[in-house]
């Protein structure tokens, strides 16, 4: 991506373009000779802003980036550095690796797992040198060293290797999950320059390149990807979640659904957006686009090859509304942008410095294209987009070498300032600390201080002392957030008076459920006043996305206890403050966080689908990942389930536990839990419709099995298939025995018709789809013949002479490989014959003429191949073959020989 972006490559370098990263963007930064500048100003929507922060990396090194539990920020560069910034911008590199870092190549991909805070684990994925010039791609797994800030890294665990035949279109990246699995995707790792057949790997599915895998944290295939093989965990085949992509320059996964969405960058004409359906190709090198690729749709590989429709194509060009190389972004997930960005997908231009967003439904439908002109251009150049705290959207440019924030600040929520303090009465030293001051945004806080005397100062955590003679001052605290918003509190200061002291008793590491009693003890105690009253007020913090909240005040009360019930508001916790307050009107807190007692509430589909999590309060929807949430024990939540799976055919029947509302509520329990939903696929459907089918076919002999894309279940008498190109329809007798001995739909596709009979009344058939990598085929049965099969050109020759009513009559052999390999013949009933080889074709031959070549040996005789198939001549017919003809004569009924080389 880095580095080709399409066919203009030579063209962009000129204009200082795709090849950015791959030449340290020396020209691009004008670091030699005065090369052009980038630094247009940015042109964003009304209330939006970029905040630019540093990553560590020098300019046209930055690659990749990804944020730590606590803020902090890990970073990669082009030529091997590991750097990591701190929330408050310093930086260090934990981390030289060598690298390969030609065009596409070099350190190139970084994550953190979701089990960071105990694992410290990341992974990588950079090309490694193997010596001579040669290298291969890897990622791997590291361990980041130090107890508090991150100080190196070691422990190299290599998780995929992938040889270097292409020094563009690598791993490109990588996206842990929340369940210890890992998505990956791998370009095709082929030449941009040319048509190359290396890149036909993106359709096999053997091949890892041109893949999304998804791959336990060990490196093996993830049990529920479409391809998976029980007995083969470590085949690239289990590994496989989609193919077909060229370079799929980030991904990431769509909150709702939980599958990966993805930039795919194009070679002649077309970018793509791909919502990545399991086991759905999407189509490259065969397909760009919707448009067959030149170049290589004339590969006899791409001939029937499929192609999964984008979400969204942009046409290469300079126009607003075209592209030229797409990187992969984000959901946006916060709220303080406008609402119609609210789970938006925010996705960059590299090449042309812009920002689009989209929006589309839970089944893969667009439903807010890309704006024309662009949501925001001259931005930089963005190789990965990531969410901050609070939400926003993220890039790295890599031509500036930063990180920047799309900030938007009508909508900013204001912070809150919290003061605590403590009091030297003998030295009048006030300590201060901010540190309770919180952003409802989850943005980092600035602090300025007012001491109240004409003296200030900056800082979470200050001190001042206070000169003589006053006793009494108001100090200030202003915290202020990135974007200008800022909160303010005060507090009285008696520098000669002792500040209360609060102790207060709780048990440590408790949770809640919803209605379990929350109950805390303080005391307070003052040098001048002795014991003092404790005031108490609880608050219910509702986080909804988890990382931007809101707080409801409930109960207060007096006293040295306080109780109050555990909140049944979903996605919240609880804070309980005691505030104590002296003689001189000098106050001290205390807050005791409640956290609540989660579990996983996990929902899964018989079929991929939008199951999603909801729960009401505020109007706040919560959880709304599909697949899994933390809910907190007992509390009710709504679970909700798309009428209609991601295929577009199955429907929603029940819930596992037998109830038939799609959406319902469920009281979580003491543990995790699961909650299936049943849907009634195609094949079913149909099963269950027709009372013939069902005599044809008996009874199922188990669940209806997903293969990819297509579905099918085995019944007593034979088999019903489906998929969104087929249809629904059934197989059985010895049709489906022919077809299954054969090898099925993996080699034939499912079934195009039912077990149909032919016009004549004397036979049965049923046609096939065919696959990517083989034609539509046909079974054809009779009692005479028994069943045969017959696909490809072959097949295509057969039908063109009218399939069993032409001269040929049913086939009475499978298609079979000729004894010198070259070709492939079938035998009909009416003593005719189809032969095809790569080069002369496929051609008929019956007959008289048919009669004549067998006794002459076939194709291992003179006249080898046929080149013609029969046609009328003045008084016969005639049969062309490579080395000669054979002709036919009516009167007489004899067949005349003429060699190639006769006159």
């Amino acid at each position: 991506m880095w580095s080709d972006g399409n066919r203009l490559y030579t063209r962009l370098v000129a204009a200082v373009t795709a090849t950015v990263l791959a030449t340290g963007l020396t020209t691009a930064l004008g670091a030699a000779g005065g090369g052009p500048a980038l630094a247009e100003e940015p042109h964003l929507p009304g209330g939006f802003s970029l905040r630019e922060s540093p990553s560590g990396q020098k300019p046209g090194n930055l690659t990749d980036f990804a944020y730590l539990p606590d803020g902090s920020v890990l970073t990669t560069g082009k030529t091997g550095t590991v750097a990591w910034v701190s929330a408050d911008g310093r930086s260090k590199t934990l981390r030289t690796l060598s690298v390969e870092s030609q065009q596409d190549l070099g350190l190139v991909g970084i994550a953190v797992a979701a089990d960071y805070a105990t694992s410290r684990h990341v992974y990588l994925a950079r090309s490694v040198p193997k010596g001579g010039g040669s290298y291969d791609l890897t990622l791997a797994r590291w361990e980041v060293t130090g107890t508090g800030e991150p100080a190196g890294l070691r422990g190299e665990r290599e998780l995929l290797r992938v040889p270097g035949d292409a020094n563009v279109h690598g791993i490109t990246g990588i996206v842990p999950g929340e369940d210890g699995t890992i998505w990956v995707s791998v370009g095709d790792v082929a030449s941009y320059t040319k048509t190359d057949r290396l890149a036909l790997r993106a359709q096999q599915p053997n091949a890892v390149q041109g893949k999304i895998l998804h791959l336990t944290s060990d490196g093996r295939g993830v049990e529920t990807n479409p391809f998976y093989d029980p007995a083969k965990p470590d085949a690239v085949r289990s590994k496989v979640f989609a193919s077909g992509f060229r370079s799929p320059f980030r991904l990431s996964l769509d909150p709702r659904t939980g599958l990966p969405i993805l930039g795919d960058v194009g070679w002649n004409r077309w970018e793509e957006v791909n919502l990545v359906q399991p086991g759905r190709d999407y189509g490259w090198p065969c397909w760009e686009g919707t448009e067959p690729t030149r170049g290589y749709r004339d590969l006899p590989e791409c001939e029937d090859a499929p192609n999964t429709p984008p979400l969204v194509k942009f046409r290469h060009g300079k126009g607003t509304e075209k592209a030229n190389s797409l990187t992969g972004g984000v959901v946006y997930t916060g709220s303080s942008y406008p609402a119609q960005y609210r789970g938006a997908y925010f996705f960059g231009d590299y090449t042309h410095q812009k920002l689009w967003s989209i929006r589309y439904d839970h089944q893969g439908r667009l439903t807010q294209p890309p704006q024309n002109p662009p949501l925001a251009t001259n931005v930089g150049r963005p190789v990965k987009f990531g969410t901050a705290e609070g939400g926003d959207i993220v890039f790295a440019d890599i031509a500036s070498g930063k990180l920047k924030r799309l900030v938007y600040e009508d909508g900013n929520q204001a912070p809150v300032a919290r003061i605590g303090i403590e009091t030297d009465p003998e030295t009048r030293t006030v300590s201060f600390d901010g540190s309770d001051s919180f952003d409802f945004d989850g943005d980092r806080l600035t602090y300025s201080w007012n001491f109240g005397d004409g003296s200030t100062a900056k800082g979470r955590q200050v001190k001042h002392t206070y000169g003589e003679p006053a006793e009494r001052f108001t100090a200030t605290l202003t915290v202020t957030d990135p974007s200008g918003a800022r909160g303010k509190a005060e507090v009285t200061v008696v520098p000669g008076n002792h500040t209360p002291v609060l102790r207060a008793e709780v048990r440590d590491g408790l949770t809640y459920a919803v209605g379990e009693r929350v109950s805390v003890r303080a005391v307070a105690t003052d040098v001048e006043d002795g014991a003092l009253g404790v005031r108490w007020q609880a608050t219910v913090v509702h986080c909804p996305e988890r990382e931007t909240c809101h707080a409801h005040p409930t109960e207060s009360g007096e006293g040295t206890r306080f109780s109050v019930a555990f909140t049944d508001h979903p996605d919240s916790h609880m804070e309980l403050t005691a505030t104590a307050t002296d003689s001189e009107g000098v106050s001290s807190t205390y807050t005791y966080e409640a956290l609540p007692r989660e579990h996983r509430l996990t929902l899964s589909s018989t079929v991929p689908a939008a199951v999603e999590v909801t729960s009401e309060g505020d109007g706040d929807t919560s959880g709304g990942t599909a697949g899994t949430a933390m809910v907190t024990e007992g509390a009710t939540v709504g679970i909700t389930a798309a009428r209609t799976a991601a295929d577009g055919a199955s429907v929603f029947s029940e819930w596992d536990d037998g109830v038939s509302e799609r959406a319902r509520t469920i009281t979580m329990p003491s543990e995790d839990t699961t909650v299936h939903a049943v849907y009634a696929t195609p094949v079913e459907q149909r099963y269950d419709a027709e009372p013939e089918l069902r005599e044809v076919l008996g009874a199922p002999n188990g669940p209806v099995v997903i293969d990819g894309g297509v579905y099918y279940r085995e019944h007593a008498e034979g088999r019903l298939y489906w998929s969104a190109r087929s249809g629904t329809h059934e197989v059985h007798g010895p049709i489906a025995e022919k077809y299954l001995a054969l090898g099925g739909h993996e080699r034939f596709g499912p079934p195009t018709t039912d077990q149909t009979v032919t016009p004549d009344g004397r036979g049965r058939f049923n046609h096939f789809l065919g696959t990517p990598y083989t034609r539509a085929a046909s079974v054809y049965w009779t009692p005479r013949t028994g069943a045969n099969a017959v696909w490809g050109e072959v097949r295509k020759r057969w039908a063109a002479m009218k399939w069993e009513r032409g001269p040929l009559g049913y086939p009475v052999t499978d298609e079979r490989r000729t004894p010198d390999g070259i070709g492939r013949y079938n035998h009909f009933s009416k003593r005719g014959s189809v032969y095809w080889t790569p080069r002369t074709g496929a051609h008929a031959v019956y007959g008289a003429i048919r009669a004549r070549w067998a006794a002459l040996g076939w194709e291992r005789s003179y006249l080898g191949y046929p080149v013609r198939g029969e046609y009328p001549v003045p008084g016969g017919r005639r049969g062309d073959f490579q080395g000669g003809s054979l002709t036919w004569l009516a009167d007489g009924d004899r067949v005349v020989e003429r060699r190639a080389s006769s006159s």
